[in-house]
């Protein structure tokens, strides 16, 4: 048997009972995949006992949390992600976005409109033929869609109480319609 005190955090060994409490060893448990078994000593009064606590690799809990949250921050709604932006990256040059990534730029929440690489001298404000601000659906104004007129890409029209926008020029087709998805993005519900 080992006998200790306690300095601080740690565990000073002694060479008898007389001058110390024992000292109990416990067994590190196994740690997952990405996490480590961290070490610590606890003086429970009638003895000084081994403990363990099983952590992120790297970082902490809140790291860990964090990180969870930002993994699912792209199955949120426009609605919702206007909500945590934070969950989201700031924008940046020379990166492959996909259509739908959103990112932040200059303390607003954008969307990419299609898969593209970012340019360094085309910036969200700069491009709205890449890039759209994120508004909430009810923010969201635009005219009733007119049978016939041709809509040019980037317009926003009502139809069927939701909003739309073009994702070509010379667009007649009907918003919502059989076999209009690729010339409308639905952006309200």
């Amino acid at each position: 048997m080992l006998y200790g005190i306690m300095a601080g955090d740690r565990v000073m060994l002694v060479a008898s009972e007389a001058e110390g409490r024992p000292v109990v060893e416990t067994a590190q448990p196994d740690a997952p995949e990405g996490y480590v078994a961290r070490m610590a000593w606890q003086d429970c009064g009638a003895s000084i006992t081994q403990t363990w606590e099983v952590v992120p690799r790297e970082g902490t809990a809140q790291d860990a949390a964090l990180t969870l949250a930002q993994i699912q921050a792209s199955k949120l709604s426009d609605d919702d992600a206007l909500k945590v932006p934070a969950l989201y990256p700031r924008w940046e040059a020379a990166h492959s976005y996909a259509e739908g990534d959103r990112f932040t730029y200059q303390g607003k929440l954008y969307k990419a409109l299609r898969a593209h690489l970012s340019a360094a001298n085309e910036k969200p404000t700069d491009a709205p033929s890449l890039y759209a601000v994120v508004l909430p659906s009810t923010a969201v104004e635009a005219p009733e869609w007119v049978g016939g007129k041709s809509y040019s890409k980037g317009d926003r029209v009502k139809k069927y109480g939701s909003v739309y926008e073009s994702l070509m020029d010379g667009n007649t087709l009907e918003p919502g319609a059989f076999g209009s998805d690729g010339a409308w993005k639905q952006l309200t519900a």
